[in-house]
């Protein structure tokens, strides 16, 4: 029983470290996107598929959170037009994080969820 309660307060040690040190690093936790008011294009729980072409207030939200959260090198304009600066981005997004589907440039469930929590080795606080 003694060690059992020494490996939780361990583990549960760990994880508030960890969790502090994010927020002092100011490394992008799982609902960091959510939070963030410059990317309020649409509503966090709307996700619909976008693609090349496509316009919108959807692809503006793809846009800002590509700019705020992938490490994406080059600022994308959020004009609500998917063309080729955005599908770089997007690229960008979906290599870093091997996302189903690889660099299709269709940002479904799996895209979506990587541009609101980024792996950590591709969020902008990694670079």
């Amino acid at each position: 029983m003694r060690t059992f309660v020494h490996r939780s307060a361990l583990v549960c040690g760990t994880a508030v470290l960890a969790v502090g040190a994010a927020l002092l690093t100011g490394a992008p936790t799982a609902n960091a996107a959510a939070a963030e008011t410059n990317c309020n294009y649409i509503d966090d729980a709307a996700r619909p598929t976008v693609n090349p072409g496509s316009t919108g207030n959807a692809v503006s939200q793809v846009q800002c959170l590509v700019n705020f959260y992938s490490g994406y090198p080059n600022w994308l304009e959020e004009d609500g037009s998917y063309g080729a600066r955005t599908l770089a981005g997007v690229h960008w997004v979906q290599i870093c994080n091997e996302t189903v589907g690889g660099p299709d440039g269709i940002v479904g469930p799996s895209t979506w969820s990587r541009l609101y929590a980024p792996k950590d080795a591709c969020a902008i606080s990694a670079l």
